[in-house]
């Protein structure tokens, strides 16, 4: 699923190699009369954030930090769940799961309610808690009777808002009328369903199991019920496919019905089964990244028209039953309890994660060890970066509420919006700067120069 490639929590945020270190003339964009394609030549991050970590800890230094911090009393939270199985494997996925057959899942789901548990017993007065994540790997994947035992230990943990969003990420394949009928009963209000394209070639090619046609029907049917939210991903950038046939997939989309959909970009990760892949000619290479805006600047474009609004930089929604709580809530860094292989959340700045071991977690489990591997200190200037990261994966930084909340600008700032302005990639009245469609494609790139920028000084002219 295109989930995948949005760590958890713990996780968000880390720069990819050419974000660290180095030359900063290379965060300002080129100007060019083509932004879409000629702003940047990389990509600097897959999700902007700090620059640098925190002190870190591990074994029973991260254990005693993260007690004192759980302790801690707080505000409005929001809850993930780690699922890390998988029935199948996709090329385009960087995650690589295992699946929950053979009695892995029971153990699995005993070993997460022991650790919600552990949470309640431990955690300071919170809440409410605004949004639930069940995300993975492939959560649909475990029998709906497990998952309703996770979400019922959640429940009874902290005390969940009256509208809080609990959301459940699947295979389109897992969403059987009797998997999504138990599904709804356990309470999960958004059903967020894998899809990536409904053009069944380029589907076979990422392995995915059904067909086009096949997508189509059970998402029809899913939308059909009107007692959640539900949401699918599509990825550009695929190989074999057009802008012709991502068209096609938008229009599909919105005739089954969905309330949301997020557009992703397509990684490609090195080493990867689908670099593999493509080196030895079993799939066509993908569209490279100067070629790639189009197809963004395609979904602005074409959702508008039917009727999507553009809430964050890939999601977009229709009607009023899509609230799209829990991503922004994990980009800004807010406090987020976490449980599960792999999982990572956020405690007043502080960042935790587990190894996506899921036979080890599991053992550790049943001897009560329920610590993080490990924990991070809030970065220099943490605040301010998710600030930054937050704004922009909405598509705009307010500077006004910026030198209220944090005091003086980034010496670095201005040249660097002055460098966007030139570039095509933003506009600003008013101290709100507002990014147009080729800077919405690039705005991972823009958050992370603007973090970058935090602490330098003035910067190059571009």
């Amino acid at each position: 699923m295109a989930k995948h490639q949005m760590p958890p929590p713990g996780m968000a945020g880390i720069p990819s190699p050419a974000a660290s270190g180095g030359d900063p003339d290379r965060f300002f964009a080129k100007v060019s009369p083509d932004p879409l394609s000629g702003a940047y030549a990389e990509r600097f991050a897959i999700h902007a954030g700090p620059m640098s970590a925190g002190e870190a800890f591990a074994g029973e230094a991260a254990a005693e930090r993260h007690i004192s911090r759980l302790a801690l009393p707080g505000g409005p939270c929001a809850f993930y769940v780690h699922v890390p199985f998988c029935t199948g494997r996709c090329l385009f996925c960087g995650f690589a799961g295992s699946s929950p057959a053979g009695g892995a899942g029971v153990g699995y789901c005993e070993a997460v309610v022991g650790e919600i548990a552990s949470i309640a017993r431990t955690t300071g007065p919170r809440g409410p808690v605004r949004a639930v994540y069940f995300g993975g790997g492939t959560p649909s994947s475990m029998e709906p009777g497990e998952l309703d035992r996770i979400l019922s230990a959640v429940r009874s943990c902290v005390p969940l808002a009256n509208d809080c969003e609990i959301t459940l990420e699947g295979a389109v394949h897992d969403f059987t009328p009797e998997r999504t009928g138990a599904f709804l009963e356990s309470g999960f209000n958004r059903l967020s369903v894998g899809i990536q394209s409904f053009d069944t070639g380029v589907r076979r090619s990422m392995g995915r199991i059904m067909s086009g046609a096949e997508a189509l029907l059970r998402l029809r049917e899913i939308c059909a019920r009107s007692m959640a939210a539900v949401v699918i991903d599509l990825i550009y950038g695929l190989p074999g496919q057009t802008l012709e046939i991502f068209a096609g997939d938008l229009e599909l989309a919105a005739s089954a019905g969905v309330d949301g959909l997020d557009v992703y970009q397509l990684n490609v990760f090195p080493g990867g089964a689908l670099e593999r892949a493509a080196g030895e000619g079993r799939v066509p290479f993908p569209a490279p990244l100067s070629e790639q805006g189009r197809y963004y600047a395609l979904a602005m474009e074409r959702l508008g028209r039917l009727g999507f609004r553009q809430l964050t930089l890939s999601h977009f929604a229709k009607g009023t039953r899509e609230r799209n709580i829990y991503n922004p809530w994990a980009k800004r860094r807010l406090d987020c309890l976490a449980a599960g292989a792999g999982a990572g959340g956020f405690i007043s700045g502080w960042s935790y994660y587990r190894r996506p071991d899921a036979a080890g977690y599991v053992e550790r489990a049943k001897a009560g060890g329920f610590s993080p591997d490990f924990v991070n200190a809030p970065p220099d200037a943490g605040g301010l970066s998710s600030f930054i990261a937050g704004e922009m994966e909405e598509g705009a930084l307010d500077l006004d509420a910026l030198g209220k909340l944090f005091g003086a600008m980034p010496p670095a700032l201005p040249r660097l919006l002055e460098n966007w302005l030139r570039a095509g990639l933003a506009t600003e009245e008013g101290g709100l700067v507002k990014l147009t469609a080729a800077g919405r494609f690039w705005g991972v790139n823009m958050a992370q120069a603007a973090i970058a920028s935090i602490g330098q000084g003035a910067g190059p002219d571009a």
